[in-house]
């Protein structure tokens, strides 16, 4: 059985909408802010449109966050807003998220531009990062042109996150709006080849914010894994993204599939193989339980067939036929107590998957970058002061080249939180 792919999960409708938002509280001390990693004042958005003011319940939250149409399909609610809101001690939370996505998609922005300053600002990255940077500057006053290597703009949101989840659209939409306020595009401009920061100083720039994300893929250590029927997760999502017709050019072959991994890119990629219609195995090195994953995730990966094999972890890769054999150590876990992972051993026996294709998923790591004078630390990540500026002057980065790879909310949040800082140096 095949399951909706490349469509939109449905949303609320106005009066689902309605009804949930009239279970908020209101709280005095406001949990939910307190696990909103951006803050964002989620009991006053919620008053706002239920009072029938839909426009300034999408301003309240776009103070925090630069695009709730994103975070109210892509965050971590469960885990984060929803897991304090008072009501989870009936196992029943405000569906935070679900509101927000109304909210965001059925409301007007009131973004809009200052005064003109005069001041030319470089962003490098058109990912989350990037984009909430340039929203609060182009609406300070700066000129702001947004420089991405790639042919498409967007970044991992629209390479890293399956269509069904957030779609394409949503993403040009605000893009779009993003252009209309006057924030200028150059694609297929690799920064560091193309141009460097000195470039960038020498045309007129002030300053430029670096956002290129976590962008070097995690392949771990498999004999074999070289083998062209081993991609990386930003490849198949990729594939995915770029719509229908390109999913099935490159994966109508495809019976059987192994994902190795256990976190939510795995889950994306075993969730829409297996809605595709994909015979798909998860190959994960700790148990279920332990996955961390979403836990929303991993039940919709078991709904939909997946087979999640558990203590076991990759070890070769070789060709048989037309096809690929995956050859597996059985591993075990040594805790100290409940609360620890646990640290992963080597297990009695072995096991392999006959596959057609083998995609890894186990994360990602930020891409040494080889700029002139950029002082890193020693997994490459940038340094930045407390203003987000880097050792050069004028430069500064956020979100995931400074932190490692993290969640959208967190690099949106890390965006504008930079942005403020330069707009308190430039203005």
């Amino acid at each position: 059985m095949k399951y909706e792919l490349f469509n939109e999960e449905i949303g609320l409708s106005y009066e689902e909408a309605v009804k949930e938002a009239e279970r908020c509280l209101n709280c005095r001390h406001k949990p939910c802010v307190d696990g909103c990693v951006a803050h964002m004042e989620i009991p006053s958005m919620i008053k706002a449109f239920l009072e029938g003011r839909g426009e300034e319940a999408k301003a309240i939250a776009e103070a925090k966050n630069s695009f709730p149409e994103f975070c109210g399909r892509v965050c971590y609610q469960d885990i984060q807003c929803e897991a304090k809101c008072v009501r989870m001690k009936q196992n029943a939370p405000v569906k935070i998220g679900l509101i927000e996505r109304f909210i965001a998609d059925h409301y007007a922005s009131l973004k809009s531009v200052q005064t003109k300053i005069n001041k030319k600002f470089a962003i490098i990255g058109s990912g989350p990062s990037g984009l909430a940077c340039a929203s609060a500057l182009i609406q300070a006053g700066f000129d702001v042109t947004v420089f991405e290597k790639k042919a498409i703009l967007g970044g991992v949101l629209k390479f890293g996150i399956p269509p069904y989840r957030l779609p394409n659209q949503v993403v040009d939409n605000r893009i779009q709006e993003l252009m209309d306020l006057g924030v200028k595009f150059q694609i297929e401009e690799n920064f560091g080849r193309t141009r460097n920061y000195h470039d960038l100083f020498s045309e007129g720039f002030v300053g430029m914010y670096l956002a290129m994300g976590a962008s070097k893929q995690n392949f771990g250590k498999i004999e074999g894994s070289d083998h062209y029927k081993v991609i990386g997760w930003k490849q198949f999502l990729s594939i995915l993204n770029i719509g229908e017709n390109s999913f099935h050019e490159h994966f109508a072959h495809i019976k059987r599939l192994c994902v190795v991994g256990g976190g939510n890119v795995a889950m994306d990629v075993a969730i829409s193989a297996a809605k595709f219609g994909i015979e798909t195995h998860l190959v994960y090195r700790r148990t279920i339980d332990l996955m961390p994953a979403r836990k929303a995730e991993v039940e919709e990966c078991l709904h939909l067939g997946v087979h999640v094999h558990e203590l076991c972890d990759p070890v070769k890769v070789s060709e048989i036929d037309d096809a690929i054999h995956v050859e597996c150590k059985r591993t075990q876990l040594i805790k100290v107590d409940e609360q620890d992972r646990g640290t992963i051993v080597d297990a009695e026996g072995r096991f392999g998957l006959d596959v057609d294709l083998m995609v890894m998923a186990i994360g990602s790591s930020v891409k040494r970058l080889n700029f002139e004078g950029l002082a890193l630390d020693g997994q490459g990540r940038i340094l930045v002061d407390e203003h987000y500026e880097t050792n050069i002057p004028g430069v500064f980065a956020a979100g995931d080249v400074v932190t490692g790879p993290k969640t959208v909310i967190h690099a949106l949040a890390a965006g504008k939180l930079a942005a403020e800082k330069i707009i308190e140096r430039y203005q």
